[in-house]
């Protein structure tokens, strides 16, 4: 009788470790659950806009994936990023009242940045942009880091007015650097322009691949 005592003790204790040992493993799990990183958008994305006017600001979110209709871009949250033939400005700094900036990677390979960087972002800055045919100054904000210009290899494209006067010569070279946005909502997409021309070769029409992203991973 003392043995079976003994026996059925020994059971209450090995249940009631087998219990104890599973509320720990279900802690363990949900505070493994609880410390997941936010799902990442793993899609990549392309993109033309028709930017070609050279009269207004064509707007972009990283977010929908949609071009936007935008009346007070420096009060509105839901643009990240704009164009004006090839002038990009963000949603942020001198130009809104978001969070955006951006860094110019040293890649061209869209695969190879997997991480936003951790600093080396600038917000937009005031400037001078020249538009039009003549080119006309005009006093705006606009992102330094991504904007093209006149034969420069730093921003997204680059523009040799030599070649236009040559006639039946791109003017344009597309320099195809990765960039890191962090946009509007201080989510991050990362970009890299593939062309500047549409199907008529006119300029004016940035294309860009991107992959939006919650925390920075790609």
């Amino acid at each position: 009788m003392r043995l079976n005592l003994n026996y059925n003790h020994m059971r209450r204790i090995s249940l009631m470790a087998l219990i104890s040992g599973a509320f720990i493993f279900g802690a363990c799990n949900k505070d493994k659950d609880d410390n997941l990183e936010p799902p990442v958008n793993q899609d990549v994305k392309e993109q033309v806009i028709d930017a070609s006017s050279g009269q207004e600001w064509k707007y972009f979110s990283f977010s929908t994936g949609k071009e936007l209709t935008v009346e007070d871009a420096e009060n509105n949250l839901q643009w990240d990023i704009a164009f004006n033939r090839y002038y990009v400005k963000l949603n942020g700094g001198a130009s809104g009242k978001g969070k955006a900036e951006a860094v110019k990677t040293s890649s061209k390979d869209f695969a190879t940045v997997t991480q936003a960087p951790e600093s080396g972002y600038a917000k937009d800055e005031a400037g001078e942009m020249q538009i039009g045919m003549p080119p006309k100054t005009v006093q705006a904000s606009f992102s330094k880091v991504i904007s093209g210009g006149m034969k420069t290899e730093d921003g997204y494209v680059s523009y040799d007015p030599a070649k236009m006067q040559a006639g039946g010569t791109n003017p344009y070279t597309v320099n195809k650097w990765v960039y890191v946005i962090k946009t509007a909502d201080g989510t991050y997409a990362k970009v890299q322009f593939v062309d500047y021309l549409n199907e008529k070769n006119k300029g004016g029409y940035p294309k860009f691949k991107y992959q939006h992203s919650a925390n920075g991973k790609f």
